[in-house]
């Protein structure tokens, strides 16, 4: 009684068998190998629960003695004694919510098949791996308790708002029988540890199955851009032959035209390619027609191949089979992005490529033309990010990064978070320099911007407004650069081109910034409006 007194039950007379009913389909024993049951209940109650067990269960129901639990007790007592191990303390079932790739999963910090000797401290095999992103001044985290009714969030102060994203390792530590469990959190970069505490954390009153889907709601990310083929560059034209008819006579020559071929495949009528920048060539095009087409690229290579080694002859004379290869995009032999690679590692050196300092541009954007295995693009990548990006030149370097990022969902997972910082100051610098001017040096600012937002690919929360102060700097130099283009009006022709078509793509880039992007072609838009 609340007092401390007792009041005598006499349940002599009490029918038990009136009481206890327990629907089979409530306890859910089909599957069970063994059935153990226990309780304090004596006399014909006890007798009526095993019953009602008993008709639910496919085996034997073991019906334990009142003295059971205590009589194990003291076993377990006995062998901690003497030095034995206690298997199977009770470990109640705990998850968290973290993010990857590929969204909002769930991360079971201790997991359902885990058994722990008694009396020794649990900690979870496998931390959580978390990240918060800069300009947060805290963290919530998730977590799922087996016995818990709901799902609790917990919110972590950091005490001041982050300047670079900080990585977080979570896990559990827990003494069985000794108390609740003690959810660690680990910032090294903060060189910092937390204590996440589940009694003070919010009870979320939804299911765990919904939080991780309301989490998986992610911002939008810029769809990767994929120039288009067609047939229009094959056929002829009013104004030159199509590739088709050049087919039937170039393959067969001494004295290949570069210089045209290159033109052909460079040529984007009605905004597609001969072939796409993913190397697809249309399907009416026949075997024997890429037949054709592969004599001309081997020549290509042979040619190429010749002026690496410093061997004269018709056609070494300058880069324009270079160009007709680059052209192809991925569908550009493999080794002519080591041969573009090789000559950017020997920068500053004389080299076949480079005659002048215009050769550059197409040795860089080549490469960011063709690069296609994940191994070169991993070395492309790295041959830029280790080179002064502060000294980037907006037509080579940039360009080719732009390119590589904007075209590729590998790509974005080789930059780290100091490689996002440098490359937006790199591209506020490549937005800056065309203010006040003819924006001729534009075209690849709002690539370079668009394919850094597909970092997202990589951090989910990763440049967005009012959450990582890199998107707020980017979001200032758009406006700056919007500003400028609203005040001009100028007589200029080219000038209001190119002012009408990049006003409503820095609108677009605003909202992508914002996490609510909506035009899933905004870097074709980007490509067009460049006239790249």
């Amino acid at each position: 009684m609340p007092n401390g007194d007792w009041e005598v039950l006499d349940l002599t007379n009490y029918d038990a068998s009136a009481a206890v009913s327990i629907p089979s389909s409530e306890l859910s024993l089909a599957d069970c190998d063994i059935v153990i049951f226990e309780t304090l209940a004596e006399g014909r109650l006890k007798e009526r629960l095993n019953e009602a067990i008993q008709e639910a269960s496919p085996v034997e129901v073991h019906t334990l003695p009142a003295t059971a639990v205590a009589e194990g007790a003291l076993e377990a007592a006995r062998r901690a004694g003497d030095g034995e191990p206690i298997f199977f303390d009770f470990l109640p079932r705990l998850s968290t919510i973290v993010f990857g790739s590929d969204g909002a999963k769930n991360f079971d910090l201790i997991r359902k098949e885990e058994t722990l000797e008694a009396g020794r401290i649990y900690r979870s095999p496998e931390a959580a791996s978390l990240a918060i992103p800069a300009g947060q001044e805290s963290v919530s985290v998730f977590l799922r308790k087996e016995e818990a009714p709901w799902p609790r969030k917990a919110s972590v102060s950091l005490g001041a708002p982050l300047k670079h994203q900080a990585a977080v390792s979570l896990w559990v530590e827990q003494k069985p029988a000794a108390g609740r469990a003690r959810i660690l959190m680990e910032a090294p970069d903060l060189g910092r540890n937390f204590v996440v505490d589940w009694d003070e954390a919010l009870e979320e009153e939804r299911p765990w199955s919904e939080i991780i889907e309301s989490l998986d709601t992610q911002v939008s990310i810029p769809k990767r851009l994929v120039l288009p083929c067609g047939m229009e560059a094959w056929h002829d034209s009013d104004r030159s032959a199509g590739m088709l008819t050049l087919l039937e006579s170039e393959p067969n020559r001494s004295r290949t035209d570069w210089a045209t071929l290159r033109q052909k495949l460079s040529q984007r009528p009605f905004g597609k390619y001969c072939i796409s920048s993913d190397g697809d060539v249309p399907p009416e095009i026949t075997a024997e027609t890429l037949e054709r087409f592969e004599i001309l690229t081997s020549k290509a290579l042979e040619v190429t191949e010749k002026r690496l080694r410093g061997e004269s002859g018709y056609g070494t004379e300058d880069n324009e089979a270079l160009k007709f290869l680059s052209w192809q995009f991925r569908r550009c032999p493999r080794n002519v992005a080591t041969w573009l690679m090789d000559c950017i590692e020997a920068s500053g050196r004389n080299h076949p490529f480079v005659k002048h300092q215009a050769s550059w541009v197409l040795v860089y954007q080549g490469l960011g033309r063709i690069v296609g295995s994940e191994e070169d693009e991993a070395r492309a990548m790295r041959l830029l990010l280790t080179s002064s990006i502060k000294d980037w030149i907006w037509n080579r370097q940039s360009a080719a990064m732009a390119f590589m990022l904007s075209r590729s969902d590998t790509a974005p997972s080789y930059l780290k978070r100091e490689d996002v910082e440098k490359l937006t100051k790199r591209t506020i610098a490549d937005f800056q320099r065309n203010i006040g001017g003819q924006y001729t040096m534009f075209n690849y600012a709002p690539f370079l911007l668009a394919g850094l937002v597909r970092w997202r690919l990589v951090d989910p929360t990763a440049l967005v407004i009012g959450a990582d102060p890199l998107a707020d700097d980017l979001l200032a130099i758009i406006e700056k650069t919007e500003q400028d283009l609203k005040a001009r009006r100028g007589s200029n022709t080219n000038f209001q081109r190119r002012r009408l078509k990049f006003l409503p793509i820095l609108q677009d880039l605003k909202s992508e910034l914002a996490g609510e992007g909506s035009n899933p072609d905004l870097l074709l838009d980007i490509y067009g409006a460049s006239g790249t």
